[in-house]
């Protein structure tokens, strides 16, 4: 019988999936209180939120958002989910540093991710890590933007500059 306090959760959890742009499951089984805190703190700092919540509820907290998954895909054992609100890439990019800071663990395992709508394996997680963060992303399309419109300045320019030099020469010979 589900209680009040589940169906909150519930509803919570299925908010936060889909107000986000990545949802990382990942398994945490096997890192103490030290290293869990030091990761939270990582997160928090990226502006980054990792909750613990029961396999059972994920699912229907899944299907309220609006997919539909097999449990038995990724929805075993101990389950956190990682959310990238603002930026899909960086929770990647923590959890990553942290796994290989943890090598001897190889905790925390990322088993599924719902990245911008789509569910992909555990094996996407190294691609979506290599990916450069949104602020990079949009400095490179700037100065590729930037660059052709210097150069079109710069041949629009380019009469003024010899014009004004003819003139320069002509005024000093006939000083």
């Amino acid at each position: 019988m589900p209680t009040s306090v589940k169906i909150d959760l519930v509803g919570k959890v299925a908010e936060n999936i889909s107000s986000s742009k990545a949802v990382y499951f990942a398994d945490y089984l096997g890192l103490n209180v030290e290293q869990i805190n030091t990761l939270r703190a990582r997160m928090f700092e990226q502006n980054i939120s990792m909750q613990v919540v029961k396999n059972t509820l994920v699912k229907i907290a899944l299907e309220k958002a609006g997919y539909t998954v097999d449990k038995k895909q990724f929805l075993t054992g101990s389950t956190a989910l990682v959310y990238g609100k603002d930026d899909p890439v960086v929770p990647a990019k923590v959890l990553n540093t942290f796994k290989k800071e943890t090598k001897d663990l190889g905790k925390p395992d990322v088993k599924a991710i719902l990245f911008e709508g789509n569910f992909f394996g555990s094996e996407k997680i190294n691609e979506i890590a290599d990916l450069p963060t949104r602020e990079v992303l949009i400095a490179k399309f700037l100065s590729g933007i930037s660059y052709p419109m210097q150069q079109v300045l710069g041949v629009l320019q380019a009469p003024m500059r010899n014009l004004l030099g003819v003139l320069n020469a002509l005024k000093e010979n006939k000083q």
